[in-house]
């Protein structure tokens, strides 16, 4: 073989791999969920959800492995107070696992090197979301301490209205907001 086949030869496996490279990394940046961390305008609208605003763009996030209660039930607006506690005047980081059946995302919330998602539940002002069990592994055990402490919902045992029975009795059948 001579030096110029082999220098050809050798320039089209080094296009084909740069190519079969490119597709490799463009089909990952699609598969990876967007994750987003910067200090937006954030407005909650009860304890488990919020909207990120940034220059005009609002973005809804559900947090996720979590249900709060409702703002019309027991601990309702106090979640939600203290949840905009939590985010107030910190930098917000969303790790995103999906979309939901609203459009919302869905996904951890993360806020001055804390995670929302499981503050919330470590007070006793939401539940563990038991229908995500895979994306959230350690909140079953969160919520068992925040009951045996008897916190927030927990306060008179957990004789409670989980919020999804509390929405089927009073036809809250939207996101609310």
């Amino acid at each position: 073989m001579s030096l110029a086949k082999f220098i050809y030869q050798f320039q089209k496996l080094l296009a084909i791999s740069l190519i079969n490279l490119f597709c490799l990394l463009g089909c990952l940046a699609i598969s990876i969920p967007p994750a987003w961390a910067a200090s937006f305008a954030v407005r909650v609208f009860d304890g488990d959800n919020i909207t990120l605003i940034d220059r005009g763009i609002k973005t809804k996030v559900h947090l996720a492995c979590i249900d709060a209660p409702e703002l019309l039930q027991a601990e309702g607006e106090h979640a939600r107070k203290v949840l905009q506690n939590v985010l107030d005047d910190e930098e917000i980081a969303v790790k995103v696992f999906k979309k939901d059946k609203f459009g919302r995302y869905y996904g951890e919330v993360l806020a001055g090197g804390q995670n929302a998602n499981k503050v919330m539940v470590s007070l006793g002002l939401a539940h563990y979301d038991r229908l995500q069990e895979k994306d959230c592994p350690e909140y079953e055990a969160i919520e068992q301490k925040a009951q045996s402490d008897r916190l927030g919902i927990w306060a008179n045992g957990t004789e409670v209205i989980l919020p999804s029975q509390f929405r089927r009795e009073h036809k809250l059948l939207g996101v609310g907001y």
